[in-house]
This record gives structure tokens, sequence and C-alpha cells, in this order.
């Protein structure tokens, strides 16, 4: 019975201007998009001039900033709603602090960097296409028709948030499109 007093009592306090702390994302009414993403771009550049300052080896510093810095804005691309351009930018601003600590070129070829190693490149993950690949899974998940909670899921994302879901789909095909450039920039660095 005392549960169930608290309970109501915690309902009673909840105040809709008030946010609160959900997966490390804050919520109120809805999220404050723009306030956790200065947070995450934050975040996400304190990890990688981290793993910039340490002395490891090139390979080993590109898989430690895949996964330590990349996922705090990968958990990030089915709720927060990330522009191409602030993408862009943060891809710019990695190459720009790889190259101050020496780990890229300055007039090295860009495209190299985003390819696999065992097609000749660094294995960078882009933020666009890793954006895109994330947003293209939530669709393709959420239209399985197989669980009924998928379904009350998927009409409850469609009523709330359908911007998100236009954009994943139609970032679908670009995301093939963007996987088969990798796969003939790989091909043209065997090449040469």
């Amino acid at each position: 019975m005392h549960i169930g007093r608290t309970f109501e009592n915690d309902i009673k306090q909840l105040d809709p201007r008030k946010s609160y702390k959900y997966l490390d994302i804050e919520e109120s009414f809805d999220i404050q998009h723009k306030n956790e993403k200065e947070k995450l771009k934050k975040e996400y550049l304190r990890r990688l001039r981290l793993v910039l300052g340490t002395e490891l080896s090139a390979k080993n510093t590109v898989q430690a900033i895949g996964s330590l810095a990349v996922p705090v804005l990968r958990y990030s691309f089915g709720t927060v709603n990330w522009h191409q351009v602030e993408l862009q930018k943060l891809d710019r601003k990695t190459r720009k602090l790889l190259t101050i600590h020496g780990q890229h070129h300055p007039k090295a070829d860009v495209d190299r960097l985003y390819v696999r190693r065992k097609q000749g490149g660094r294995g960078l993950m882009q933020l666009e296409a890793a954006h895109a690949v994330e947003i293209s899974k939530l669709v393709e998940y959420l239209d399985r028709k197989e669980d009924p909670l998928k379904q009350v899921d998927r009409t409850h994302q469609h009523n709330i948030n359908s911007a998100a879901l236009q954009t994943a789909k139609r970032l679908k095909p670009e995301v093939q499109t963007e996987t088969r450039k990798m796969d003939s920039i790989a091909e043209k660095t065997k090449e040469r």
C-alpha cells in the first residue's frame, strides 16, 4: 500500500515544464533537440580529442574513434533530429583534428579516409553514412509486421515523428548508392 501512495505522489509532482533524463537524453514534453545536439557534439569532440591525445598507432586510433567517440552520436540518431549539414561539419571537424594531431595529411585523399581497411583505406566511419544506416535500420525494424507492439510503436512514431521516418525512407536509397560509391573508390585505390 505504501508503494501506491508514493507512486501517486510522484505523479502529482511531475511538472510538464521540467525535464527528466531517460537513457542519457533529457526529455520533457518533447526532446530539446538543439540542447541535446550541443551536448552530444561536445562529448563527441571531447572523446575524439582524448583518443587523438594518446600515442596509439594510426590503425588503433581509427578503431578507438570508431568504438569510443562515434557511438556517442550513433546512439542519438533515432531520437535526436540531426541535419546533414551538422553531420558534415562534424566530419570536417574530425578531419581537422586528425590533421592537427598528425594522423592525416592535409593534402591526403579524404575519400580514402572512409574506405574500409581491408580495401586499402583507413576505416574511419563517416557520420553521415552512419546516420543514414541507423535511420534505415530503424525504419526496417519498425516496418516488420510480425509483432503487435512494433505496430503500435510504428503508428505512434508515425504520428509523432513522421519527419524522421520520411527522412529515413528517403535516405535508404542514398545508403545503397553511398555503399556502391565507397566500393568503387576502394576498387580504384586497389588499382593504384
